[in-house]
């Protein structure tokens, strides 16, 4: 590829993040379901505990009442606040002096502000942990390391400025997260591997496994009577759809799909990859043989995909399977409840299409590489 035609492709590729960024910016969520135009919520500094009556109820959990003295950080707020600080044990902040907070703030008009705690104030810790990540990420892998953060900070940025709101404004979730699957794939391309033909595979192998994806989520939601309708926000996502047309039955495929992004990413790269290096090795070698080394090196990788998927769905919810065993649940009760069924239909559908992944990569490696007649730029 020349290099006037990659300045086109990079300049396009800016081009449509720009228009992404000028499209999320004019996305009008007026019709939400509450209004808070009178409520926001700010940071604020515990400088006095004043009154504290509260019992420890469980281990490290105390509950009762605190009265604080809190100094906003928004220099609207001229003086310190007093907060009366209620611990349940559903919801408990205990604090102490310096304790970095977030304060629910109400201020209807003509009527006394009201304030309460709503959480400690986390940013901090967050923002450290994501520099700290990025750290690992640059010692670990160089260039490589900055430029997966890159990718993974473009992936999340089409998906919560592209993705997102085409969803709540009621467009189809299948085909929404499709593209942005393969938008979010072109760009990670572009970026690890630049336009090579290790970069092509990946791209159309994606592609091609979220399709299929797409394929085995309606096969299963017919067989299963599954749908978005049986998540659990349905109550929510309902009132959106009155407001905004939210298109809710195929709304569990975008869950699917991005929990699977990841990993059938790291598939594609990992068979076209190695059987990149195995053609530069041997030029010889058939397609016929490439495809049946793909599909050996495919097996290991998906004895732990699976298992990487599986339980990443699982383990999320292993707080709800404590209270079904709490309750007895019954075995056919559990089985057809709509929890059981969704996350399991989930696991299945994510692991499938890395399943999936795997024949196509090889193919695709093996009439790609085979079809081009240059010597393969390695990485």
């Amino acid at each position: 590829m020349s290099k006037k035609i990659k300045y086109i492709c990079n300049g396009t590729l800016v081009l449509i993040l720009i228009l992404i960024f000028i499209f999320w910016k004019d996305v009008d969520f007026g019709d939400t379901v509450i209004v808070q135009n009178a409520v926001s919520y700010e940071k604020g500094k515990v400088i006095k505990v004043l009154d504290e009556d509260t019992v420890e109820s469980y281990p490290n959990l105390k509950t009762g009442s605190q009265k604080v003295l809190v100094e906003m950080k928004n220099k609207r707020f001229d003086k310190p606040i007093t907060i009366e600080n209620n611990l349940f044990s559903e919801h408990s902040v205990y604090l102490k002096e310096g304790s970095k907070v977030i304060v629910y703030v109400d201020e209807p008009k003509g009527i006394e502000p009201y304030y309460t705690i709503y959480n400690y104030d986390r940013s901090a810790s967050i923002a450290i942990m994501l520099i700290l990540f990025l750290i690992m990420l640059y010692a670990i892998g160089k260039s490589k390391g900055i430029k997966s953060a890159a990718s993974l900070f473009i992936s999340l940025y089409l998906m919560f400025c592209f993705m997102i709101p085409l969803i709540y404004l009621g467009h189809s979730p299948v085909w929404v997260t499709i593209l942005t699957c393969v938008l979010g794939s072109i760009y990670s391309v572009v970026i690890l591997q630049g336009y090579t033909l290790i970069g092509l595979v990946n791209l159309i192998s994606v592609s091609v496994g979220f399709i299929s994806a797409a394929i085995c989520f309606y096969i299963s939601s017919y067989f299963t009577h599954l749908s978005g309708y049986n998540l659990a926000d349905v109550e929510g996502l309902l009132l959106i759809n009155s407001k905004t047309g939210l298109q809710i039955y195929p709304l569990m495929f975008a869950g699917v799909a991005i929990a699977a992004y990841g990993a059938c990413k790291d598939v594609s790269v990992s068979i076209s990859s190695a059987l990149h290096e195995i053609y530069v090795k041997n030029p010889k070698i058939t397609k016929i043989e490439l495809f049946k080394s793909g599909m050996i090196i495919g097996k290991d990788i998906i004895g732990t995909m699976v298992d990487t998927l599986v339980f990443a769905f699982l383990g999320s919810s292993i707080a709800t399977v404590l209270v079904l065993i709490s309750y007895g649940v019954d075995f056919n009760q559990l089985v057809s409840s709509d929890f059981f069924a969704v996350e399991l239909v989930n696991s299945l559908i994510g692991t499938a299409v890395v399943i999936i992944m795997v024949p196509v990569s090889a193919y695709l490696s093996g009439v790609i590489y085979k079809k081009e007649k240059i010597k393969l730029k390695r990485r």
